[in-house]
């Protein structure tokens, strides 16, 4: 009886989660948030001086009802808690062709009156162990609708183009994972860092290879 009592108000616990996060009022916050770092992407592609088109591509997501909830049932945090504490809730992707690109857009979102930088994390420089690379930043900003000094934040992933190409094949994995034997995910994911490190060379070589033609 115990455990099927505990079960109970754990079903009972996540559907109250679940529900919260399906609020009005959480979807418009969590929208302000990619709204505003979407206008300002949109003002460094347009601002003067631009020699050639920097961004590739800007993707958004608000992270799901459920899957916010689930990831509050594992924490054991409430829905105030997580609104206030997890940074991923609002996400902005961002995908350059060239590294430097990479760099010069997170220098423009730090350096931006409008946005608090919370953290920062260069995957590039120094990539994951799967070989994951990107720039991440978690920010901050004022939310005008709400209560004083509200304020609501974002997390921004920077990459070029081919870093993306690995990161769709890596995300794809970790759904195939569960219906796939040990040792091929295992194989896959040797795969993966394999080409994580192909495409940091090619990505160094057309970046050296632009360059050139820039001087030209």
């Amino acid at each position: 009886m115990g455990k099927s009592k505990n079960a109970k108000q754990n079903r009972e616990g996540l559907a109250e989660l679940t529900k919260a996060f399906a609020e009005p009022e959480y979807i418009r916050k969590q929208s302000y948030a990619i709204a505003t770092v979407e206008s300002l992407i949109r003002q460094y592609e347009q601002r003067k001086g631009a020699k050639h088109k920097v961004i590739d591509s800007v993707s958004e997501r608000i992270k799901t009802a459920a899957s916010a909830a689930e990831k509050l049932e594992r924490y054991e945090i409430s829905y105030e808690q997580a609104v206030q504490r997890l940074n991923d809730l609002a996400g902005v992707r961002i995908v350059c062709s060239f590294r430097d690109e990479v760099y010069q857009v997170a220098e423009y979102l730090i350096e931006h009156p409008q946005l608090t930088i919370i953290k920062t994390k260069d995957y590039i420089k120094k990539p994951k162990a799967s070989g994951y690379q990107s720039v991440h930043l978690i920010v901050g900003m004022p939310y005008p609708y709400g209560e004083e000094n509200e304020t609501v934040r974002a997390e921004i992933q920077i990459r070029t183009v081919a870093m993306n190409y690995r990161a769709k094949l890596d995300h794809q994995l970790c759904y195939k994972q569960e219906k796939s034997t040990p040792q091929e995910t295992e194989q896959v994911r040797r795969e993966l860092l394999s080409y994580a490190q192909e495409i940091a060379r090619i990505d160094k070589k057309m970046l050296a290879l632009r360059k050139k033609i820039e001087a030209m």
